[in-house]
C-alpha cells in the first residue's frame, strides 16, 4: 500500500509539473521585442532615429571581418585584396548586412522605447488630469466647508437669543415673580431651566467649534494668575463635587503663576476639562489640578482624576468630533463629544500642545503649558521697539 500511495504521489507531481512547464511563458520583454518588430515605426527612419544610429554602428563591422583576414592572410591592404577577400569567403557577406541588422534591432528598440514613452506620456496625462478634478473637488469641499462653518455660526448665534428668553422667564415663573406656582411646578422649571443651560453650552460649543474651524478665533491675550481661573472654573462644578463626595486637590506653587494668554478661552479649556473629570469619576473619588513653573519660562497645568480612564486605542480618538469612548444607546454618561477638540483647538492656536495620560480604571491626567507673562511682554516690548521703557 504504501508503494502505491508513493507512485500516485509521484504521478500527481509529475503531472503538476509538467503542467507548470507547459505553462511557461517567455518574458514580457521577449514578447515586446517581437510585437516591435511587426510596427511600421521600426522601420521609419524620419520617425525612428535608432534606425540610423543602429545603421552606423554595423558599418564597421563588414570592413573589420574583411580586413582581419587580409591580416592574417599576410596580403597588402588594397581595394584588389579587399574584394579578393570578401569573394572567397561567404562569412563576409553575412557580416555585409550587419548595419542592417543593426538598423532593423535598433530601430526595434526605439519602438519599444517609443511605446513606453507614449504610454507613460499617456499616465502622466491621466494622472494631471485626476490631480485638476481632485484639486477642482477640494475646492467645492473647501466651500461646502465654509458654507458649514457660516450657517453652523449663524443658527447658533441665532439659537442664543430665544435660549436666553426662555430661560429668563423660567427663572422669573420658578421664583414667583409672575404668579405664585406650586412646589411641583417648580421641579418642573428646574428641569427646564437645566436643560436649557445644557443645550446653551452645546449651542456656544458649536459656535466655538465653527469659529476655529472658519480660522476666526480671535485670542485677546492679556496678563492673568492661571490660580484665580482655576478656582473659577472650579465654582460651577460644586454642588456635583458635594453630590458625589468627591476630594479635590489642588497643587498650586508661590512662586510666578502669571500666563500671557487668552483668559475666556482658557476658562472654557479649563471648564470643560474638569467637566470631564467630574463626571467621569466615581463617588468619593478624587480630582486634582496641578500648576508648575519650569524652567523654561512656562507654566504647566494638569487636571487629573481617579475615574475610569480610557485605553490606548480609545486616547487616539478622543480628540475627534462627536467621539464617545461609550457609543452605546445606554452609556452612563451624557455629552456631545465636542469638548477635547474644542480645548485642542484652543491650546492649538496658543500654540500649546495637550498630552493626554490615562490608564483603565485608575484615572487620567491632561496636560498642557502656557507662556510666562513677563517673557512674553519682554518679547513684545522688542518687536515694538519699546526695550528701553
Amino acid at each position: 500500500m504504501p508503494s502505491r500511495i508513493s507512485t500516485d504521489l509521484c504521478q500527481v507531481g509529475g503531472s503538476q509539473l509538467s503542467s507548470q512547464q507547459g505553462s511557461v511563458k517567455p518574458p514580457s520583454q521577449v514578447l515586446e521585442f517581437i510585437s516591435a518588430l511587426a510596427d511600421r515605426y521600426t522601420y521609419n527612419p524620419f520617425r525612428n532615429a535608432y534606425i540610423i544610429f543602429g545603421f552606423i554602428w554595423g558599418i564597421p563591422i563588414p570592413f573589420f571581418s574583411v580586413g582581419i583576414d587580409i591580416f592574417v592572410a599576410g596580403r597588402v591592404f588594397s581595394l584588389q585584396s579587399f574584394l579578393m577577400a570578401f569573394s572567397e569567403h561567404p562569412i563576409h557577406h553575412f557580416f555585409a548586412i550587419h548595419p542592417i541588422i543593426f538598423a532593423i534591432v535598433f530601430g526595434t528598440m526605439g519602438t519599444v522605447r517609443y511605446r513606453k514613452d507614449c504610454k507613460i506620456d499617456g499616465l502622466i496625462n491621466e494622472l494631471k488630469g485626476n490631480v485638476e478634478q481632485l484639486a477642482r473637488a477640494n475646492e467645492k469641499l473647501k466651500e461646502l466647508d465654509k458654507l458649514k462653518s457660516d450657517f453652523v455660526a449663524n443658527i447658533t448665534h441665532e439659537l442664543k437669543t430665544p435660549l436666553v428668553a426662555i430661560r429668563g422667564y423660567s427663572e422669573m415663573l420658578q421664583e414667583g415673580r409672575l404668579g405664585n406656582i406650586n412646589d411641583k411646578q417648580k421641579d418642573g422649571l428646574g428641569t427646564i431651566i437645566r436643560n436649557v443651560d445644557r443645550f446653551q453650552k452645546m449651542v456656544e460649543d458649536l459656535l466655538q467649534l465653527a469659529k476655529i474651524d472658519s480660522g476666526k478665533l480671535v485670542l485677546n491675550k492679556a496678563r492673568f494668575d492661571i490660580r484665580d481661573v482655576v478656582s473659577t472654573a472650579l465654582i460651577p462644578f460644586q454642588p456635583q463635587i458635594v453630590g458625589k463626595r468627591l476630594n479635590v486637590e489642588n497643587a498650586f506653587p508661590e512662586g510666578d503663576t502669571v500666563v500671557y494668554a487668552d483668559m475666556d478661552k482658557i476658562l472654557h479649556v479649563l471648564t470643560n476639562l474638569i467637566s470631564n473629570a467630574v463626571k467621569f469619576t466615581m463617588q468619593e473619588g478624587t480630582i486634582g489640578i496641578d500648576i508648575k513653573s519650569n524652567s523654561d519660562s512656562r507654566v504647566t497645568i494638569t487636571v487629573w482624576d481617579t475615574g475610569c480612564g480610557v485605553t490606548e486605542e480609545q486616547q487616539k480618538h478622543l480628540f475627534e468630533r462627536f467621539w464617545q469612548a461609550d457609543n452605546s444607546a445606554t452609556r452612563k454618561h451624557s455629552g456631545s463629544g465636542l469638548g477635547l477638540p474644542i480645548v485642542k483647538g484652543i491650546l492649538d492656536a496658543h500654540n500649546s500642545t495637550i498630552r493626554v495620560l490615562s490608564v483603565p480604571n485608575s484615572g487620567s491626567k491632561i496636560t498642557f503649558d502656557l507662556p510666562l507673562a513677563e517673557v512674553n511682554l519682554s518679547i513684545d516690548k522688542i518687536l515694538r521697539g519699546d526695550v528701553w521703557k
